[in-house]
């Protein structure tokens, strides 16, 4: 005989318990992602970071508080969005580093909320491994600066996020105004985006055609009524700052004269780093599994970023064939096309930054294709089974084949924090503080260079700021305008670009004519990339200062220059 079973199934779950089971993985997954913000975060507030990308956030701001306007006044290559938000902040909080790193952070947080909510259909461990994701390739290639991408791209994503809820209520009958709220709500991020950065157009739109393709009519009015509202500042800011200059400054500079002079080959050389930017980013600490060179891992960065975004599409295209209604599948159609649409700022400068933006996007939803690709493969597979083995290979995957730029750059962070040290030297100067580069010597260079400069001139003289030969503007330190506030910026190129600065006929002549301080700096003559941004330009600029200007110091590699009608010779 068989003997009978009396084993006791067990009983179902209640209601409350599943509901409450919810919220504790929920909230696990919130602290997780926390705790990768908070653990290099010590070190982030005090790094020191790139001294002109830093530098023109933290002045372009101040010169909108001032009353100047971007594109008009001061080159500019990207929308005015972010520097009205970082402009009203100092207006509340005032000019200071301190609020610049945390609008960064914050950026950072909506960058890294806004992929863990797009993908978080496919489960916590998927939308979990994107948020992380997201965090190590922005903390590790960008630190903590505030650049109007990481804006532009947390809200063209949230624009994603909001536009795919208004699809999921606008299929339930008991919700057809939240539908059209979270429509409008979806254009209005989608305009604000664009206010951020203009490039950022292409894969807003992809991604929002995709996801209200086939939506009612009215609901589709309405994302189109609220990017309008978004995109409405536009229309001050081209009155004010005039067509011309809006134009010239947004699409001329930086899609025609500047890209021969940034550009860099692609894909990137596997055998040896070209290019000082493209060395900035790197850490060389010890590191205990087996790894490619830098040079490698860039290369195999570049290809991987491209494979990855070819497999988004490939996968979001079956996805959305295989079931065209589903919530999900259009999720992994806008990701993917999202992807595909920053894609090219890898491939006009393949370096660690503009890699890292791409990434943050398109390697963190990759957890999500390889899920539902796995869900089809393995149907009797839990959610939670494929989420882990989707987000944990991505991860591991990451780590493994890009620590120098990833996973080893993240750790020394947080180390970093841990041990107290910033491999940074705090400088003070007229109430406003900036983080130098750990070289003792260059460090007093800067701080004598800049109090010799305080004493050079008036409060509201003319300061201009630029390289050892104006002929070659690959670079500046434009932090300088921002630690000598006394001094009024005396030229349109706070930030300097080749091709642009220094092109043929440059307002630089002119405006170094009526300046009354100039600072000239060495170090960037020997910037080096497979480009043009070392080509000599107009040689006038050069001659004001050899015709109408006497070096009064020289501190290290800077040069410290005032007018020789100003008895100060």
């Amino acid at each position: 005989m068989v003997a009978a079973d009396t084993r006791v199934a067990p009983a179902p779950k209640s209601a409350k318990t599943v509901a409450r089971a919810k919220r504790w993985a929920t909230a696990a997954v919130v602290l997780a992602v926390a705790a990768a913000f908070l653990l290099p975060l010590r070190y982030l507030l005090r790094a020191p970071a790139p001294p002109m990308e830093e530098g023109i956030l933290l002045v372009f701001p101040d010169r909108v508080l001032n009353g100047d306007v971007p594109h008009r006044d001061f080159l500019h290559l990207y929308g005015p969005g972010s520097l009205w938000v970082l402009a009203a902040l100092f207006k509340a909080f005032g000019t200071r580093i301190e609020v610049e790193r945390l609008v960064a952070l914050a950026q950072l947080v909506g960058l890294a909320t806004a992929v863990a909510l797009l993908v978080r259909l496919w489960g916590r461990w998927v939308a979990l491994a994107g948020a992380l994701l997201t965090v190590l390739f922005t903390i590790s290639s960008l630190l903590l600066t505030a650049w109007p991408w990481l804006g532009g791209a947390a809200l063209g994503l949230g624009a994603v996020v909001a536009l795919l809820q208004a699809r999921a209520d606008a299929s339930r009958l008991d919700r057809p105004r939240a539908a059209g709220r979270w429509a409008v709500a979806g254009g209005v991020l989608a305009g604000v985006a664009l206010l951020y950065r203009i490039d950022l157009g292409l894969a807003v739109a992809l991604a929002g055609m995709a996801v209200v393709w086939g939506l009612r009519a009215p609901l589709v009015l309405r994302a189109v009524v609220g990017a309008a509202i978004g995109l409405s500042p536009y229309l001050l800011h081209v009155a004010v700052a005039g067509p011309g200059n809006v134009w010239n400054g947004m699409i001329v500079d930086p899609l025609f004269r500047l890209r021969p002079t940034r550009g860099l080959p692609v894909p990137p050389d596997p055998t040896q780093l070209k290019g000082t930017a493209v060395t900035a980013l790197v850490d060389e600490r010890a590191w205990p599994l087996p790894k490619l060179p830098l040079s490698g891992q860039l290369f195999a960065w570049f290809v991987g970023t491209v494979a990855v975004v070819v497999f988004l599409l490939a996968v979001g295209v079956w996805s959305a064939r295989r079931n065209p209604s589903a919530l999900r599948a259009r999720a992994l159609l806008a990701a993917a096309v999202f992807a595909a649409g920053v894609l090219p700022q890898a491939v006009q400068r393949a370096d660690a930054t503009h890699l890292g933006w791409v990434s943050a996007v398109a390697v963190a939803v990759l957890p999500a294709a390889i899920a539902e690709v796995l869900s089809a493969a393995r149907p009797r597979w839990t959610t939670a089974r494929v989420g882990l083995v989707a987000g944990a290979g991505v991860l591991a995957a990451t780590a493994l084949l890009l620590p120098g730029y990833t996973a080893r750059r993240y750790a020394g962070f947080v180390e970093d924090s841990f041990n107290g040290s910033a491999a940074s030297i705090e400088f003070r100067h007229d109430g406003r503080t900036y983080y130098l580069g750990d070289a003792p010597e260059e460090a007093a260079n800067i701080r004598n260079l800049v109090r010799a400069a305080d004493r050079a001139g008036r409060p509201g003289d003319r300061l201009v700021v630029g390289t050892g030969d104006l002929r070659r503007t690959p670079y500046v330190d434009s932090f300088l305008y921002y630690m000598l506030p006394k001094y009024e910026p005396g030229t349109y190129f706070i930030e300097m670009e080749p091709g642009i600065t220094n092109r043929n006929g440059t307002p630089l002549t002119g405006e170094l004519r009526r300046a009354d301080v100039v600072i000239l700096a060495d170090r960037w003559l020997n910037w080096s990339e497979p480009n043009d941004s070392t080509k000599p330009g107009d040689p006038r600029p050069n001659e004001v200062l050899r015709d109408d200007f006497c070096q009064t110091g020289t501190f290290g590699g800077f040069h410290l220059l005032v007018r020789r009608d100003s008895g100060r010779c």
